[in-house]
């Protein structure tokens, strides 16, 4: 898969710098999605799957190929994972979670709506991974201040922090949804992806008593914030890149599990007609896209 990325990537243009950060910054998420399920074993076999399923779906989404700063957000979200997994049920969790909600908020700078995730962290402490305390409060939302306390002493040495912050003010009161701005790839593109996410989360609420109670929590905290990133496609279509590839590394643990550990009479059937859709839907965005 890493191979067939790196070749199909490239393709249109070779010379292309922004193609080529693009794949630089997919390849640090895949790896880091990789080490994330290592480390606490979110599948309960050895399987690469979970990169491999992010590969994939990146792939087969050649709009969000080059680079744009917004990419940055998928690695700040897988390593605030990292950081959030880390202080399940910890007495003193409170320096994980400080650099969890660092993670988050420095890709907020870029893409703003990415608070919005730290919030639903809280959520996640509390119910998930029972770490919440007026300490770890008080941790995160340190955590969260500090980018944008470097952000305005970087604004008052340049004389400018009275405009520094203005682009925030639309994010204050967003406006309705505009789904005209939507191409008909798009829409196609999130709705497969939508149909795989809901079937993943089907399948893990109904086999989720095979995991232990561990790995049970911490694939609930991806599964909220699934739910969560899926609402926020539907309601800020006009971010619709920044949240695909959110919602796409997301995804990809969650669709991973499921096609990892499902068995059924025809669920091999369903895999092969999942892989067959994905490649169709690759081939009409590569078309599209020229």
């Amino acid at each position: 898969m890493a191979l067939v990325t790196l070749i199909l990537w490239i393709m249109p243009d070779p010379a292309d710098w922004q193609l080529w950060a693009g794949l630089a910054v997919t390849g640090l998420s895949a790896y880091l999605i990789m080490e994330l399920n290592n480390r606490n074993a979110l599948l309960r076999i050895r399987s690469r799957l979970m990169s491999t399923t992010f590969l994939c779906l990146m792939l087969v989404c050649p709009a969000l190929h080059r680079w744009d700063s917004g990419a940055l957000a998928v690695p700040c979200l897988v390593l605030s994972y990292f950081m959030l997994f880390a202080s399940y049920q910890k007495v003193r969790g409170e320096g994980y979670v400080f650099h969890a909600f660092l993670f988050l908020s420095l890709a907020s700078i870029k893409f703003p709506p990415m608070m919005v995730l730290a919030l639903v962290s809280y959520f996640c402490m509390i119910f998930q991974l029972r770490n919440f305390t007026w300490r770890t409060f008080l941790a995160g939302l340190l955590g969260a201040m500090v980018p944008y306390w470097f952000y305005a002493a970087i604004a008052v040495w340049e004389n400018q922090f009275d405009t520094a912050f203005l682009y925030l003010e639309p994010w204050i009161t967003p406006p309705l949804p505009d789904y005209s701005q939507l191409t008909l790839p798009q829409w196609i593109t999130a709705g497969l992806m939508a149909l795989l996410a809901v079937m993943a989360l089907i399948h893990f609420f109904h086999t989720a008593y095979n995991d232990k109670i561990r790995t049970r929590m911490l694939i609930y905290v991806v599964a909220t914030m699934e739910v969560v990133i899926m609402a926020a496609l539907l309601l800020v279509p006009k971010c619709f890149d920044e949240l695909m590839r959110l919602f796409i590394a997301n995804s990809s643990m969650l669709i991973a599990h499921h096609y990892a550990l499902g068995k059924g009479r025809f669920f091999n059937a369903w895999f092969y007609i999942v892989l067959t859709l994905l490649a169709a839907l690759g081939v009409y965005n590569y078309v599209t896209a020229l």
